[in-house]
């Protein structure tokens, strides 16, 4: 991480500062002999910057304690004079040997780690500071003449910027342009002068590390090379490195001037930390269930309707008891629905059997999530449970706490998590297969893996676990088959697909082997068919 250059620029409450810096050094002469050899003091000044702030940013640059400079001398190399004296003026003295045998040349720099290379500087921009309405990290030069005054002459330009809302979560905030905030830069003098240092098209960008104790606003100044930028983002992360909001903080281009200086304002979005939720696991920003909708007689979950609940493991459907060895499928045939998971598409009153009166017949792209129907069309809304008839079954079970996945969240699931396909034993020579989906790790793209490995109670623990628990095809009541290789559950959106033979089918999440395929159509899948429901948690 570069050090950060101690130049000071006075960019905010000129006369909170003006209070503490003592100019008396602006007006003292003293009687300096002016050397090219030996010990040499220098008396540096530095020039102003243009504001184009509020009247309080003066653009008046001061020198700090224990700032330097590097002298080059004639023959290329460079010498390091400190500062004598406190700091805090305008003026400074700068002191330093030149080498026997050498002879100090034309010009100094700032900061003292910066180079010339025949006309070419070079200074290395730093890619981390902390918060400060007063200016950092300048690169400036100086001609030196005949005389011990020398005046270091601006290079860059200066942003301030003002960011909004951070949350007290907010560890860092990394400032990025489409131009280079941080890294190498270089010019030619004596042309820099007049051009300033030029602005390079790229990524690298600038890390604000943050108090622990601060205020909603952070106000952070630093030097960018001289160029137009079209975009500079504010981006705040935790202190796990997880992205916690940002912000574009440019309305329109601007043109970062020679020793100019601007003032930029910006607002993160607010940030609300999502905490666990008892009941759920949170995978791809959704709250999931922690176990597929079931009716069980004599069974009810707190807050459900009489004989609903969720599954008491995620691993869980009816009948798993009763699973084989991994890749081999059990048919289920049970006589009532007293404990069943299977369910049609938009049913409430009845939504155990594959008769065409139970089921939704909703006009395609309808979503029903949440929703609650007295109408088979699902187009008379009700607000009333006990009246509903169609709808989003996990609502009306839940009376209001739970709900079906719509496409948008099973689209985010699988586009935005890792999947890995595994087994789970719960006996010996009985498993359960399915499909494990867990956020990636902050700063990698997810990872998707079809051959199966061994999952422990711990690894379900950490994500979202969708069994293979089978499917009841459209044309059988109560009938579940191909559990141990098939998994297929609802999402809450109507839709259709080639060859439909059916007037209404619900969106589907299919898993067939190690395969996942979402949305998946197959006409013989339509709403009489049965399928499992992993709901999502209504988050108040």
């Amino acid at each position: 991480m570069n050090k950060t250059f101690n130049l000071f620029c006075c960019c905010a409450a000129a006369a909170m500062l003006a209070a503490g810096c003592d100019d008396s050094e602006q007006a003292y002469n003293p009687d300096i002999q002016f050397s090219r050899t030996g010990d040499v003091t220098l008396i540096a000044s530095i020039e102003n910057c243009t504001t184009r702030a509020s009247l309080v940013n003066t653009g008046e640059a001061r020198w700090l304690r224990e700032d330097a400079v590097s002298v080059v001398c004639t023959d290329g190399s460079a010498v390091k004079f400190a500062l004598d004296g406190t700091g805090g003026t305008r003026r400074a003295f700068f002191t330093g040997t030149i080498p026997d045998g050498k002879e100090m040349g034309g010009y100094a720099l700032h900061p003292a780690s910066a180079t010339l290379s025949g006309n070419t500087l070079k200074a290395v921009l730093p890619d981390a500071i902390t918060p400060s309405a007063t200016g950092s990290c300048s690169v400036m030069a100086a001609e030196i003449g005949n005389s011990c005054e020398i005046t270091f002459r601006q290079l860059m330009s200066y942003f301030t910027v003002q960011i909004g809302n951070v949350s007290t979560e907010a560890a860092t905030i990394e400032l990025k342009a489409d131009n280079n905030l941080s890294g190498e830069v270089s010019a030619t003098l004596p042309d820099a002068f007049g051009t300033g240092i030029a602005a390079q098209k790229g990524s690298n960008g600038l890390v604000v590390t943050l108090p622990e104790k601060r205020e909603s606003t952070v106000t952070v100044s630093f030097a960018v090379p001289v160029g137009e930028y079209g975009s500079l983002t504010a981006t705040a992360y935790d202190a796990s490195g997880k992205n916690i909001g940002e912000a574009e903080c440019l309305t329109t281009p601007i043109n970062a001037e020679l020793a100019d200086m601007r003032t930029i304002s910006a607002t993160l979005p607010k940030y609300a930390p999502q905490e666990p939720i008892e009941g759920t696991v949170l995978v791809a920003g959704i709250y999931w269930a922690l176990g597929n909708l079931q009716h069980v007689e004599g069974s009810t979950d707190e807050g459900f309707r009489t004989d609903w609940r969720i599954a008491p493991e995620q691993w869980e459907y009816i009948n798993c008891e009763n699973a084989l060895a991994s890749g081999k499928a059990v048919t289920f045939k049970p006589t009532d629905y007293t404990q069943y998971d299977h369910f049609n598409w938009g049913g409430i009153a009845n939504p155990f059997l594959c008769a065409a009166e139970h089921s939704a017949v909703a006009a395609v792209g309808t979503d029903i999530s949440g929703r609650m129907y007295t109408s088979q069309e699902c187009t008379a809304a009700t607000t009333d449970f006990s009246a509903a008839r169609f709808g989003d079954l996990a609502y009306w079970a839940s009376n209001g706490k739970f709900r079906l996945p719509t496409q948008a969240e099973m689209t985010k699931l699988v586009n935005e998590a890792s999947s890995q396909y595994g087994r789970y034993k719960i006996a010996e020579g009985k498993v359960i297969t399915g499909i494990l989906f867990t956020d990636p790790a902050e700063g990698e793209s997810p990872s998707h893996n079809d051959t199966e490995v061994e999952f422990t109670a711990d690894d379900i623990a950490k994500g979202l676990f969708l069994p293979k628990g089978g499917r009841r095809y459209n044309k059988t009541d109560l009938t579940v088959n191909v559990q141990g290789t098939q998994g297929t559950y609802w999402a809450s959106e109507s839709m259709t697909g080639d060859d439909a033979t059916e007037p209404c089918y619900g969106t589907v999440f299919h898993i067939n082997s190690a395969k996942a395929t979402f949305p998946y159509w197959n006409k013989a899948f339509d709403a009489k068919a049965g399928f499992m429901i992993r709901p999502v948690y209504i988050k108040k």
